[in-house]
């Protein structure tokens, strides 16, 4: 399937690190490992990532203080190492319904078009984004909306007036762009033209922390390994970063080329590098935890 690539591989690199890391006995290294396999549709299951993370917190009073999201982030197919992606989108998508009355368009009554009422909700929603979200910008980290569905009568029935209709919206917003504004204000709007609006998922885009210091001995691991300073990117697909506490997450992986295409690669030999990184990390974790005042797992 699409993403698989950069999926299996990513998680079985890190199982297999892992088991290498347990034969190796103790110290072990802070590090937890959680696989999710409902990511695209916005981990909504009770076992998506969110739901885990809350469970644990519940349960035990943990949680990470720096979660590593093992997704692709070098994408030009020759690349060895991946940025480490310290900003993430986020993900919001709505449903605008309409409701009418069904009737026949053979009759002098005719009840109003639904189609037209949402292709006007359509309108005012594109006059409302510029006035929540950052649509364009100079180095190209901005957020989107589009439109991905609009759901009106049925498929060959001519003479009858629909029911009801649906308009989806699909934003991916940056950090800092105010959705839960927008979202406010569409939900007014659509209230005055007497439609509503339902909320699957409303989530913002992250950053981490700059100050994190499990972000800094990443960077220090990465530049270790590589022989240069470690490269700091921004990462446009939503990710499980954004169900990170406090947005303390880094989207950070492996290479290859064409993220969820169809004629999506992994570039193999940033295998073995990833893992060079994941033990110098471990090294300076651990040497972290037994200094005075150490700080938590990742």
């Amino acid at each position: 399937g699409r993403g698989a690539a950069d999926m299996k591989t990513v998680v079985a690199s890190m199982m297999v690190w892992m088991r290498e890391r347990a034969r190796s006995g103790p110290p072990y290294p802070p590090f937890n490992l959680l696989l999710v396999g409902n990511e695209e549709n916005g981990e909504r299951e009770p076992h998506g990532t969110p739901h885990v993370l809350a469970d644990l917190a519940g349960r035990l009073g943990w949680q990470p203080e720096l979660m590593l999201v093992g997704e692709r982030t070098g994408e030009r197919g020759d690349e060895l190492f991946g940025s480490v992606c310290v900003a993430s989108r986020g993900v919001v998508r709505l449903k605008v319904t309409a409701r009418g009355r069904r009737g026949h368009t053979g009759t002098g009554a005719i009840p109003g078009d639904l189609l037209d009422r949402l292709v006007e909700m359509r309108s005012v929603l594109c006059s409302l984004f510029p006035r929540y979200l950052t649509l364009s910008s100079v180095d190209g980290w901005e957020s989107t909306a589009r439109f991905p569905f609009l759901i009106v009568g049925e498929d060959g029935v001519y003479n009858i007036t629909a029911g009801e209709g649906a308009l989806g919206v699909e934003v991916r917003p940056i950090p800092g762009d105010d959705v839960r504004g927008l979202v406010s204000e569409l939900v007014l709007v659509a209230r005055e033209l007497g439609q509503e609006v339902g909320t699957e998922t409303l989530e913002e885009g992250v950053e981490c922390p700059a100050d994190n210091p499990h972000l800094g001995r990443l960077l220090q691991a990465v530049a270790a390994v590589s022989g240069e300073p470690a490269r700091v990117g921004r990462k446009k697909a939503a990710s499980s970063a954004r169900f990170a506490p406090g947005g303390n997450a880094v989207v950070w992986g492996q290479t290859g080329i064409g993220p969820h295409a169809p004629d999506e690669r992994h570039f193999i030999p940033s295998i073995e590098p990833y893992l060079e990184v994941l033990d110098r990390f471990a090294e300076l974790s651990m040497s972290s935890e037994l200094a005075p005042g150490s700080r938590g797992s990742t």
